[in-house]
């Protein structure tokens, strides 16, 4: 299981897999694996990966904005912090204490463009796709960086991968339809 998971091992995926807490104790202190957080605890043999970590820890994020574009290869540089959404009625008392940046949604934008990519670690992390990310991104257009803004644009649109139906569905189902446009006539 510890391979299986990267040198990560939860106390959540022992339970399930019917492991004894007592067994998994005496498996964490033979195998000197450190405790990175409550529940989690990682192989001394690993380089910690804070994305895959952070994603163990609370299974209900998921890495938006800035963090997402970076994952998707729309981005310059890492962002810090690193962003991500959770449920409007998701209580975030100690992802607070987390230095991220946390936007909340209504619970039904919130699995609209949901999808797992690669983390920097070669772990798989819940993310959303290039086109959620877009559109967030176009929505908050006022709040991010407009080099960063230009940037990921112009690489989407010359990325093979676009999917200019699902785009179109999500500022939809945002009400941000001629915002997408105006951004994307100029590249496409």
């Amino acid at each position: 299981m510890l391979e299986r998971k990267g040198g990560v091992l939860t106390a959540r995926d022992a339970s399930d897999a019917n492991i004894p807490k007592k067994v998994l104790y005496r498996f964490i202190q033979e195998n000197e694996l450190e405790k990175a957080s409550h529940g989690v605890y990682v192989s001394p043999d690993e380089i910690p990966d804070e994305l895959y970590l952070l994603q163990q820890r609370y299974p209900k994020i998921i890495f938006s904005h800035q963090t997402a574009l970076w994952l998707h290869d729309l981005a310059e540089r890492e962002p810090l912090p690193v962003s991500l959404t959770v449920d409007s009625n998701y209580n975030a008392g100690s992802l607070s204490d987390q230095g991220v940046k946390i936007y909340y949604v209504k619970p039904d934008w919130y699995d609209m463009g949901a999808c797992e990519v690669k983390s920097p670690g070669g772990h798989l992390v819940r993310s959303y796709d290039k086109e959620r990310t877009l559109c967030d991104m176009i929505r908050r257009k006022k709040a991010t960086d407009p080099a960063a803004y230009r940037y990921a644009l112009r690489h989407y649109a010359a990325s093979p991968e676009k999917n200019l139906l699902n785009l179109s569905e999500y500022a939809q189902r945002m009400g941000i339809e001629r915002q997408v446009a105006q951004a994307m006539e100029v590249l496409l």
